[in-house]
């Protein structure tokens, strides 16, 4: 194959791909004109953005005079190809135009679609890191709290599990544990907290006992001392 046939191969692909390219191939040569010629004439105005008339008339004039079988006394025909011209442009303005607004549809539903994921992903991480502190706050409250607000939460506090990680030695295999919910570490600090008092209560009370019976021996000593002189006293005034 020569240049110019690959040239002419290349222009008839271009011209395949346009919506008025099967009804030319025929309509033309019924016109007395050959359709690889004219059809980029037509074409080219069927691609303008906006319709003109002017334009429009001035190519049927030259496609008339250009015509071996129609000529000027052929006005029907020609009026009929005009016509035929404009509505099939108009037809595929329109199925362009909704088209267009179709895939408009389809980014902005896309468009939606992925907002509505990210804003979803964003709440869950927000919900997330929320109770994150939340059980951070909670952790470092029960650390804190009163001997009577652990007695409340030991009877009724909620339960709250999270797992630890800790790693063997020996295999280094990974190994989950539970740690204790917030109602048993409020009950186990609150049971520390009451053993420890009851303990210095102990220690308290025996340091009393002790004191008292001190006492006691003291004042015992003292009225014991006390007779052994009034006796010595007695016995030298008989002996008078």
């Amino acid at each position: 194959a020569t240049m110019s046939d690959n040239n002419n191969n290349n222009n008839n692909e271009e011209v395949e791909d346009h919506y008025l390219d099967a009804y030319l191939s025929e309509i033309l040569p019924a016109l007395g004109l050959d359709a690889e010629t004219y059809a980029p004439y037509v074409t080219g105005y069927a691609n303008e953005e906006e319709e003109d008339d002017d334009a429009l008339d001035e190519l049927i004039e030259l496609l008339k005079a250009s015509s071996e079988t129609h000529g000027e006394d052929e006005d029907d025909a020609w009026h009929a190809f005009r016509k035929e011209i404009v509505v099939r442009r108009e037809e595929y303005v329109k199925g362009e135009d909704a088209r267009k607004e179709l895939n408009a549809l389809k980014l902005q539903e896309s468009t939606n679609i992925q907002l509505k994921n990210e804003i979803e992903l964003s709440n869950q991480h927000a919900l997330e890191m929320a109770a994150k502190k939340q059980r951070d706050l909670q952790s470092q409250k029960l650390e804190n709290m009163s001997q009577d607000k652990l007695g409340l939460m030991a009877r009724f506090g909620y339960e709250d599990s999270t797992n630890d990680t800790t790693v063997n030695g020996d295999n280094g295999e990974a190994e989950q544990q539970s740690c204790i919910s917030n109602k048993e570490h409020a009950t186990s600090m609150h049971q520390k907290n009451a053993q420890k008092q009851r303990t210095v209560g102990q220690q308290s009370t025996q340091s009393k006992a002790e004191a008292r019976l001190a006492t006691k021996q003291a004042k015992a000593e003292k009225l014991a001392k006390k007779e052994a002189r009034r006796k010595k006293a007695g016995k030298q005034e008989r002996h008078r």
